[in-house]
């Protein structure tokens, strides 16, 4: 992906990150545990699209507004484990928008090129939340080394994912 459009992808996620104090509120404090699954397609943009699959743990810690992630992604030819931050912000009681960053390691097998073992995540996610039911949700996510080799193709991934809520004791 090219500079421009990168700039272009990280200048939207900024702008999104600082409309928070809008109408729109935050997840509440007793947000909780999530185990997200999901599936889509990487390389949106690219000639070949391989299906990959997501399988993400959102624990309840909250930093402020702030939530927390740890991922695991995979096609049949790479791995991608990362951890980062995410805010809820919910638009209404029920539909959410969620940005997201966060950075992991990447393991390629044949699969996508991404030019280094370190990879950064940033995304969007937008969905409906059901409450005790869970929460149902499309979102979009560009992985990129930032520039940490000179070589940095960089991927965008398109998901469906479920996220049911845990509850422990």
């Amino acid at each position: 992906m090219n500079s421009f459009r990168q700039n272009i992808v990280l200048t939207v996620f900024v702008a999104a990150l600082l409309a928070g104090p809008c109408p729109a509120e935050t997840a509440p404090s007793e947000t909780p545990a999530y185990l997200v699954v999901g599936g889509g397609v990487a390389g949106v943009i690219d000639h070949d699209k391989p299906i990959i699959g997501m399988v993400e743990l959102q624990p309840a810690l909250r930093i402020g507004p702030l939530g927390t992630w740890i991922a695991f992604h995979s096609t049949d030819k790479d791995y991608y484990l990362a951890a980062g931050l995410l805010w809820d912000w919910y638009i209404t009681d029920r539909i959410f928008i969620t940005p997201s960053v966060g950075a992991g390691l990447y393991e390629e097998d044949d699969g996508i090129d991404l030019g280094h073992l370190v990879e950064f995540r940033s995304g969007l996610e937008c969905g409906y939340d059901f409450k005790e039911a869970g929460r149902l949700s499309v979102g979009g996510w560009h992985i990129s080394n930032c520039r940490l080799d000179t070589r940095n193709p960089g991927t965008e991934l398109l998901a469906v994912r479920y996220a049911l809520p845990l509850s422990w004791p």
